[in-house]
């Protein structure tokens, strides 16, 4: 395998990462609009631990486990983000 087929494979990769994120994110908002209608805060400290703990125990190797922590706490961020711009328009 040469340096062009392996980036091939991470574009590949790329590509269902991307789609993956702007999955996520319309999830978020509608969580956003569910939060907004019942009164309910947009952070949940204790669901955002337990989602680490999750996609933690899904990794197969040390290496992984630590980054894929550091992964989610980004993707946390950026949908509690989004969230609370949602929450916030009237």
């Amino acid at each position: 395998m040469d340096l062009k087929e392996l980036r091939k494979e991470i574009d590949a990769v790329d590509q269902e990462l991307v789609a993956l994120f702007e999955r996520r994110m319309e999830i978020s908002e509608k969580f956003a609009a569910f939060k907004k209608e019942k009164g309910i805060p947009v952070r949940d400290e204790a669901r955002e631990r337990e989602k680490i703990r999750q996609v933690q125990d899904m990794t197969h190797t040390a290496f992984c486990r630590e980054h894929i922590a550091e992964l989610y706490n980004l993707l946390i961020s950026l949908s509690r983000k989004r969230q609370e711009e949602l929450v916030k328009k009237s």
